[in-house]
């Protein structure tokens, strides 16, 4: 099984110009190529050796409407991992403002914004050394400039996790940046729709936060959360979890015990190779997913 993470699926523009977009005619191309060699379209065919094309979403956005529906045009499912906490705080998300300061400027005049404001605020200890150190791979598959690539490891990964929201803030504030999160995420009643489309609802925690880098006690109330207020919303269970961020160093051994105690029967993480079964039977919480723009269109 290959299975494919989308996360925009819309047309680029001003604020969209970055790397994991996927323009809405490439992903239909990409959907109806993925169909000839096969796509999933039962809940039962995860737990199969198989090999069929699974798409996946993260995010919980808006533009994974058209996505479902297209999905549907060929009796295909994909699965759909939702953060919750913009639906219960109606906030967006630190890492979505990083993608849409961003999409306003350049990734150097980022850099250069945030040096001036920790000389300005005389912080000093904003980076964490040790964590630097840890995800310095982090992006390096990634078709971005290595300023793109910096600002968003320090924001993603090694940033002071408490000051680096008040900084985001500021720069949405400083660029004129004004997305409402019922204009970006998906609400009670499209996440409803999706369902209706035949589509799986999974969980992505509750803030998109580094779970590798939260105790067990804030990993669980993460995730725990997260799943209780899907199931309310679909009333069905909730079973299917990503990482937010992705890749090994996103959790670790406290998050694979959590997934067990609350009974997730797989979670997703971004790793370019096909899904095995032996990884089903022996590893179903650490499942490989390629990105979506590895593949043509």
């Amino acid at each position: 099984m290959k299975s494919v993470m989308y996360h925009y699926v819309r047309n680029k523009n001003r604020l969209y110009p970055y790397c994991n977009v996927l323009e809405k005619k490439d992903y239909k191309n990409q959907i109806k190529q993925f169909s000839k060699k096969g796509l999933i379209n039962s809940y039962q065919e995860l737990f199969l050796k198989n090999d069929k094309f699974l798409p996946t979403f993260d995010d919980g956005l808006k533009d994974h409407i058209y996505a479902a529906e297209i999905l549907k045009k060929y009796n295909a499912i994909g699965i759909f991992f939702i953060p919750t906490s913009p639906l219960k705080n109606n906030i967006i998300l630190d890492t979505h403002k990083v993608h849409l300061i961003l999409g306003k400027v350049k990734g150097l005049e980022a850099l250069n914004e945030l040096e001036k404001y920790l000389h300005k605020n005389k912080i000093k200890n904003f980076f964490h050394s040790k964590k630097k150190l840890k995800f310095k791979k982090a992006y390096k598959s990634q078709k971005d400039n290595d300023y793109n690539k910096k600002f968003k490891k320090i924001m993603n990964y090694y940033g002071n996790s408490k000051l680096k929201k008040k900084f985001l803030d500021y720069l949405l504030k400083k660029f004129a940046i004004n997305i409402k999160p019922k204009d970006f995420y998906l609400n009670k009643k499209e996440i409803k729709h999706l369902v209706s489309l035949g589509m799986i609802i999974g969980s992505h925690g509750e803030t998109h936060s580094l779970l590798s880098e939260l105790s067990y006690e804030k990993q669980l109330k993460e995730i725990k959360n997260s799943k209780i207020f899907l199931e309310k919303i679909i009333n069905k269970d909730v079973e299917l979890f990503s990482y937010p961020y992705g890749g090994k160093l996103t959790y670790n051994n406290n998050t694979l015990k959590i997934l067990k105690k609350l009974e997730f029967k797989f979670a997703y993480s971004v790793e370019y190779r096909d899904i095995s079964y032996k990884d089903i039977k022996d590893k179903p919480y650490e499942l490989p997913r390629y990105d979506c723009n590895l593949f043509k269109y």
